[in-house]
């Protein structure tokens, strides 16, 4: 058997990297195994050569079925689901075969024990296998699937799965990847044919459901792709009906009936939750009828949701000097993250996205926001993705950026038409007061100021102009006879009042 929670046992590549696993020594059921696949090869040889195994070709003549239909066997029923990625799953979800075992155990009053030589899923993130971390894991978990499977690949291990594991029913749901690296319809109908009769060497009353390979959505070729894919599923029944036999049935499970990928995927292939529950109904309702296993999946199908199951948590933010740091703990099956981010205060503001944070193998997850200002208070929230599909929006986590003000501008002048000042260090503008001179007499050289206190509204001071980018303001005649005063801001920061200058006519 193969050893869980590693590549499968062949030569061609197996996953997005396209890799080259090599295995070590094999326990004794593996070489027993071994030697079945060998003469599975040199019996599908000889079965090729006589074109008994062609769609197009005579079939064999087989006997009827039995009367009624066929039942499960007594006792516990083992079943193996087989084939490529789109059986073993990826981090973070149910599966199919969850949704599946689900049902069985549960409205479909089935003992069953789902086997095979693998339990885990596949991390594409980090591209590897062995990871555990499903979306609920209080299930059977053993398949044989693998990411990155072709149905020729399939073919050649078949065989010693079906010893190690001894299944009643094997599930086949592969032959996406013979179809995007170039195979057409007859070569993918050949080689599922082959997956049979290997599984049939290693037990020859086995019972098989064969899926429809569901269309894709997103890729670069889809039309091509999904014709080939269309061409397969059209020609499956007949293969099947060649395929039967009493002992042996062979059916189809309609896994691509009303699967739409653009809904249905979380990317151009894997299903998301909703592809999950219409890929296992279909299985069900394959076992249920004509197979006698379980009852057909109840109707109309579950409204599930989409996505990451978990919201990210841990969020925590903090200063940085161009704004702040946002950083999260990373969610299992995430892809992507979603950082969102508002001002509450003050000027509250709608929430909007402030960018996209692709998730990494080592879980590192944070963001840093510029554009921020000073003085105010922020509040910021992410939102986990896989692929396409949003999971739940995190709690919400606030940051006030509480700088020190900046310093009062000095050196102000009035004069030459003009009120100037030095600019002050971290000031992003500049507001400029005016409050009138009190003029005892007519005489203009009798105005003065009222006081020398503070400068604010409750005195009798107004603001007339905000300055950015400059440290220089006109002023004509009309603003003769008055004082000014001019105070730097950092954003929402208020900084200090200049010292006041006196504007008189003759200035």
């Amino acid at each position: 058997m193969e050893q869980k929670g590693t590549p499968p046992d062949q030569e061609g590549d197996t996953g997005a990297a396209g890799k080259r696993w090599l295995w070590g020594r094999p326990p004794l059921s593996g070489l027993l195994a071994i030697a079945v696949a060998a003469m599975a090869l040199t019996t599908l040889v000889l079965q090729a050569t006589v074109g008994g195994f062609r769609v197009d070709g005579p079939a064999p003549p087989e006997p009827p079925p039995p009367t009624g239909g066929w039942t499960p066997p007594e006792g516990t029923v083992r079943i193996m689901a087989s084939g490529d990625s789109r059986v073993q799953g990826s981090t973070g979800d149910h599966t199919w075969r969850y949704r599946l075992w689900a049902h069985l155990t549960g409205d479909g009053g089935a003992d069953v024990d789902f086997v095979g030589p693998r339990d885990d899923l596949f991390d594409p993130v980090a591209d590897r296998y062995g990871d555990h971390r499903y979306a609920v894991a209080d299930f059977d978990t053993d398949h044989a699937g693998a990411w990155g499977s072709t149905a020729r690949e399939v073919a050649e291990r078949i065989g010693r799965e079906v010893v190690d594991a001894d299944p009643h029913y094997l599930l086949l749901l592969v032959g996406v990847n013979d179809v995007v690296r170039g195979a057409d319809s007859a070569e993918v109908l050949e080689r599922t044919r082959d997956i049979v009769a290997a599984a049939r060497l290693a037990r020859g009353d086995i019972r098989v459901v064969l899926g429809e390979i569901p269309p894709v959505w997103g890729t670069e070729d889809d039309q091509t792709v999904n014709a080939a894919i269309g061409e397969y599923n059209a020609a499956l029944p007949a293969l099947a009906d060649q395929l039967a036999r009493a002992d042996s049935p062979v059916v189809v499970a309609r896994t691509a009936a009303d699967y739409a990928p653009a809904d249905d995927n979380w990317d151009e292939v894997h299903p998301n939750a909703r592809g999950e529950v219409k890929i296992a109904a279909a299985f069900a309702d394959a076992l249920a009828d004509p197979l006698g296993l379980g009852r057909p999946y109840p109707r109309p199908l579950p409204d599930v949701e989409v996505g990451p199951t978990a919201a990210p948590g841990g969020l925590r933010v903090e200063r940085t000097a161009d704004g702040a740091r946002v950083s999260w703990d990373g969610v299992p099956g995430a892809t992507r993250y979603e950082v969102f981010g508002r001002r509450v205060d003050p000027d509250p503001e709608e929430r909007a996205s402030r960018g996209d944070v692709a998730a990494t193998a080592d879980g590192g997850t944070a963001h840093e926001v510029a554009g921020l200002f000073a003085g105010a208070v922020y509040e910021f929230e992410v939102r986990a993705f896989k692929g396409q599909d949003p999971g739940p929006l995190s709690a919400p986590v606030r940051v006030e950026l509480a700088d020190d003000p900046p310093p009062a501008p000095e050196a102000v002048r009035a004069g030459d038409g003009a009120l100037s000042w030095e600019a002050a260090p971290g000031a992003t503008h500049y507001a400029v007061w005016r409050r009138p001179l009190e003029c005892p007499t007519l005489d203009p050289g009798d105005c003065a100021p009222a006081d020398a206190g503070p400068v604010g509204a409750d005195t009798g001071w107004q603001t007339v102009a905000v300055v950015r980018d400059a440290t220089r303001l006109e002023i004509g005649p009309e603003q003769a006879n008055h004082e000014f005063a001019v105070r730097s801001h950092r954003d929402y920061l208020e900084g200090g009042f200049s010292e006041r200058v006196v504007y008189r006519a003759a200035d």
